[in-house]
């Protein structure tokens, strides 16, 4: 596979692409890579939200989301793509990074992250979308949404009937055990009503 010089590797379309060349569940495979010119458009904005709700403490996901989530800063860092992170849980939603360049080392930002009480997804992805949509209106700049959760929340009834902001790229990981009793299958629920997203599952590690 040939690439221009200045490429850089484009994951939303990436994703995309295998889910519909592959299915849900395949591996990432060369021919799913998609690429875009690092000067053709404004830098996409990453904003990474992650559930910090006890039933993501429980099942164990919620460490496993953690290490994706350094894993996805340091790449962005690298790439010198700019990234917010917004957490949520217990009832409550934090901005932990402003939208800016991903800082060199995340460890000690992530890794003390506690977890427990509710789970306010509608909250933190109406915050995450109303950020999104400023951003786009005001710098015309791309952005991505990653919501890692296990999407075991009433809130998911709600949000099947609303949209985010045009031209929002949107990855659900599946962060739902799949032992989970009674599974709830929200992220499947909400990439069925949201055409502008991808499923991921959290990968076992």
């Amino acid at each position: 596979m040939q690439v221009d010089a200045g490429a850089l590797l484009d994951w939303p379309a990436t994703l995309r692409a295998r889910l519909l060349e592959a299915g849900p569940g395949a591996g990432l495979q060369p021919a799913h890579l998609r690429w875009r010119q690092a000067l053709a458009t404004p830098q996409t904005l990453h904003v990474f939200a992650l559930d910090c709700s006890a039933s993501m403490l429980a099942s164990g996901a919620l460490a496993r989301a953690k290490g994706l989530v350094l894993q996805w800063l340091r790449w962005a860092y690298l790439q010198r793509m700019p990234v917010a992170l917004l957490c949520f849980g217990a009832g409550q939603v934090q901005w932990r990074l402003a939208p800016g360049r991903a800082p060199r080392w995340n460890a000690a930002l992530i890794e003390p992250l506690a977890g427990g009480g509710g789970t306010p997804l509608a909250q933190a992805v109406h915050q995450a979308w109303e950020l999104l949509a400023r951003r786009a209106q005001q710098q015309g700049q791309p952005a991505c949404l990653w919501l890692l959760s296990d999407f075991r929340s009433p809130d998911v009834l709600a949000l099947e009937q609303q949209r985010g902001p045009q031209g929002l790229s949107q990855v659900l990981v599946d962060c739902e055990q799949v032992s989970a009793k009674p599974p709830f299958a929200g992220a499947q629920r909400l990439v069925r009503a949201w055409p502008d997203a991808v499923r991921l599952a959290l990968p076992d590690w």
